[in-house]
């Protein structure tokens, strides 16, 4: 989830297809990269999300996206 910081409003979410698989350690057995997220804000920033915005949450999968 993402949103911006100093204003927070509509609120990102990004589905990146991956189970959150917790093993025996309090890590993720598979991260989620800064690239990543960074690519789902750039993706929807350029599309319909304006953070800054009310509303409801915004939901992007990358899974689906390819």
């Amino acid at each position: 989830m993402v949103e911006d910081a100093a204003r927070p409003g509509t609120t990102l979410v990004v589905e990146t297809g991956r189970p959150a698989v917790m093993g025996p350690d309090p890590v993720p057995a598979e991260l989620v990269l800064p690239r990543e997220v960074a690519a789902g804000i750039r993706a929807e920033r350029s599309s319909d999300w304006t953070p800054r915005s009310d509303g409801s949450p915004v939901e992007l999968r990358l899974s689906a996206a390819g």
